[in-house]
């Protein structure tokens, strides 16, 4: 079915690419992510938008559950492949089926911001062959993650990484920064954003705000259980003073119509309530295990605690670039004893590790990634302009 898929795609794109052709000054942004602007190309968007010579064209389409929601997603994929073909630039933030199994004109660039900061789990080519990864027979089909021209990243550091994963040349990933990053440089935002917090759920204020933000465990768009691995309640009661703490979950996209949370006025789900940076902003320190938002965490200088009760397996099934134990920037916990231990320690916390930490994975703190980032595609299109007169 995929090689037919694969067949009809192809053929088609070829088709439309002989009869349209390329719009100079057209951006195409596409992800199966969500059905609206978010994260980078939500930044992104608004800077380009910016500049009235240029076209974009939005390709937003969530895969849903079942035989019909694939079904329309195909369809979807299908008549997107008019504005692919006809793009200059198409940006995308995860895996995109079609970009993959055509045959690119060479007029139009792809450009990769992938949608995690930093270099922590392994991905794409990286774990080939492992169990979250494609198959080496797969990718004879499929050859996931081809096609890109270049890649954004956050620093240098994750440039080797990037390569790996995407199986492309590291002169092509380009450390500029990621655009949703610009947020946290938003000073009278920010600040708004607490004071009307603060005045909406003032019973909160003098509470210890902790986010808990788990990792996404699963494939597509399909969580595995409908547990998260934290124990809530027996964490509460192992914390020292329960009452003084407030627990702040934000669960995963993929994972909020699969998990169900307690009623408990100690867990606040902040999930569809505000945006995951927001709930960052207003929180005193966070609690994951294998999320990437830490090195966005680690733009606020705030305390990190990691509870990985299942860290063995985890490395074993999904791997990290780096020795896990050695690169995170906070304990470590394998219990909820330990992790109430470590949050009742929270002057003990080294500010150092996290400093040195931000810096090295997100170079650019500055508030200028979407800038810089449209500055470049801006600078493309303009060459692209004056080489074809």
């Amino acid at each position: 079915m995929t090689k037919l898929v694969k067949i009809i795609f192809r053929g088609t794109y070829g088709f439309l690419s002989a009869l349209f052709p390329v719009k100079r000054n057209k951006v195409v942004i596409a992800s199966y992510r969500d059905e609206e602007l978010s994260d980078n190309f939500k930044a992104l968007h608004a800077r380009l938008n910016e500049n009235p010579a240029i076209e974009i064209k939005l390709l937003l389409k969530k895969m849903n559950t079942g035989l019909a929601g694939k079904a329309a997603y195909v369809f979807h994929l299908f008549s997107s492949l008019y504005h692919i073909a006809t793009s200059r630039v198409l940006l995308l933030d995860d895996y995109y089926f079609p970009l993959y199994v055509i045959k690119k004109r060479k007029e139009t660039i792809s450009i990769q911001l992938w949608h995690a900061c930093g270099a922590f789990k392994k991905f794409g080519y990286s774990i080939k062959d492992k169990p979250f990864g494609p198959s080496s027979a797969y990718l004879k089909v499929v050859p996931v993650h081809s096609n890109y021209d270049y890649s954004l990243v956050s620093s240098a550091e994750a440039i080797p990484h990037f390569a790996e994963a995407f199986n492309m040349d590291e002169k092509r990933v380009l450390p500029l920064g990621v655009p949703r990053t610009d947020y946290f440089f938003k000073k009278d935002h920010l600040h708004k954003l607490v004071e009307e917090f603060q005045q909406s759920f003032p019973g909160l204020k003098s509470k210890t705000k902790l986010l808990y933000a788990p990792t996404f465990r699963g494939s597509g768009h399909y969580q595995e259980s409908k547990r998260i691995p934290l124990d809530l309640q027996a964490f509460k009661q192992s914390l020292d003073d329960p009452e003084k703490y407030v627990l702040f979950v934000h669960l995963h996209p993929y994972m909020k119509d699969y998990v169900n949370l307690e009623d408990d006025p100690f867990i606040c789900d902040m999930t569809d309530h505000y945006s995951l940076y927001d709930i960052m902003v207003l929180s005193d320190a966070l609690l994951t295990d294998y999320s990437s938002v830490i090195f966005e965490y680690s733009l606020l200088k705030k305390p990190i605690y990691f509870y990985c009760p299942d860290l063995e397996e985890y490395t074993e099934e999904r791997d990290f670039y780096y020795p896990f134990e050695t690169f995170v920037p906070g304990p470590i916990s394998k219990n909820t004893a330990e992790l109430a231990r470590d949050i009742s320690q929270s002057g003990n916390v080294d500010k150092y590790q996290i400093e040195a930490f931000s810096q090295k994975f997100i170079t650019h703190q500055d508030g200028q990634s979407s800038n810089r980032a449209a500055e470049w595609i801006e600078s493309f299109l303009e060459a692209s302009r004056r080489k074809r007169g």
